[in-house]
């Protein structure tokens, strides 16, 4: 269903305008000179106050619905060991978040943390190119055991799951108000051991990503499908049967093949506007299930709730939705953070957050 709505006209034209307007942001930014955070927090504000959008299908209807924060203060670092060897660095410039609520509940969420990257000035014929550093890319590509030292992640100990290799990415910023988005797993295996790269070298990456599969807000084919283990409807079928359940379950499961289970994130985005395609599509980043009770979506859960809350708490509640989404799905667990943790209220964060969400009517 989601691939019949991303070509609905409204849809279309709510992204364009929502990538518009944060391609004017990162341009102003480009003409003021400004860095790497400056650029992201033009990004955050340009998104922050943009009005929902709904549309109507077949007795359904779906809205998608955007937050934005940026907190000033100093960076968000973390403590990690890389080959027996300590670390302290930035986590990361802005979180990005997806969540999908089926008929009032959440099914799944997405996030992404990612770096900005600032082009180089070029000379004569050489082309601008970006510096990585080594161990932050290892930390975003691989994701090793770290504890938050600083900054929103402050008290933070986690070993984050990164199973779609796009909970870590680099976002590359060019004049005059370009983003290009790169899993950091494939950003490390183009750089293969050099410490910069030129964007153009990411373009047989961009293009091994079929197009039509990136720019499509689409999910399962299947129109019939049974997983109780992630879906409350389909557990309550295995336990009671198929009497009254069965038009519930067909209603959520069978509506126009729309399904609770996510398609594989996207692991690059050519430029701004696939970005805002892919992330307001529900199709960027790692994803935890709601109703999951492994204990790595558990940990990738609770960390971000702390983070957005903390984010939240700062910022006057900026965040608001995006926060009572993931704590309605937090629940009970062994999982906790401190919060009370002073450094906690600084972070020089960004969190963008889209909410997708279905509501069968009648």
């Amino acid at each position: 269903m989601l691939d019949i709505i991303s070509h609905k006209p409204d849809i279309q034209d709510w992204q364009w305008d929502l990538a518009a307007r944060i391609r004017l942001g990162i341009e102003d930014s480009y003409t003021a000179r400004l860095n790497e955070v400056e650029c992201v927090r033009a990004m955050v504000e340009a998104i922050d106050g943009k009005e929902p959008v709904q549309v109507s299908l077949n007795g359904a209807s779906f809205k998608l619905e955007v937050e934005a924060a940026f907190l000033h203060g100093s960076k968000s670092q973390v403590r990690f060991q890389v080959g027996g060897a300590e670390h302290r660095r930035e986590l990361a410039d802005l979180l990005v978040l997806g969540a999908y609520v089926h008929d009032g509940r959440l099914a799944f969420q997405r996030a992404c943390l990612i770096q900005a990257k600032r082009s180089g000035q070029g000379t004569g014929r050489a082309t601008s190119r970006y510096e990585v550093d080594p161990w932050q890319l290892a930390l975003l590509a691989s994701f090793p055991k770290f504890t938050g030292v600083s900054g929103v992640f402050a008290g933070l100990t986690v070993h984050l799951r990164n199973r779609s290799g796009m909970l870590g990415a680099y976002g590359l910023l060019s004049p005059p108000g370009e983003l290009i988005i790169v899993s950091a797993r494939v950003l490390n295996q183009v750089l293969g051991g050099r410490k910069s790269l030129a964007a153009k070298e990411l373009v047989p990456a961009i293009l091994s990503e079929s197009a039509s599969s990136r720019n499509s807000m689409h999910f399962s084919d299947e129109r019939w499908w049974f997983d109780p283990d992630h879906c409350p409807y389909c557990h309550e079928l295995a336990m009671h049967g198929f009497s009254h359940h069965w038009r519930r379950h067909h209603n959520l499961h069978g509506f126009g093949g729309m399904a609770e289970t996510p398609v594989a994130s996207v692991v690059t985005c050519i430029g701004l506007d696939e970005f805002v395609q892919c992330w307001t599509g529900l199709r960027l980043g790692e994803v935890w299930h709601a109703g999951a009770g492994s204990r790595s979506d558990r940990v990738l859960r609770a960390s971000l709730h702390a983070a957005v809350r903390r984010v939240d708490t700062a910022t006057g509640g900026k965040l608001a939705k995006a926060a009572s989404v993931i704590e309605s799905a937090v629940g009970d667990n062994d999982i906790r953070f401190d919060d009370d943790n002073p450094e906690a209220h600084g972070g020089g964060l960004g969190v963008i957050s889209v909410i997708g969400q279905l509501k069968i009517e009648g």
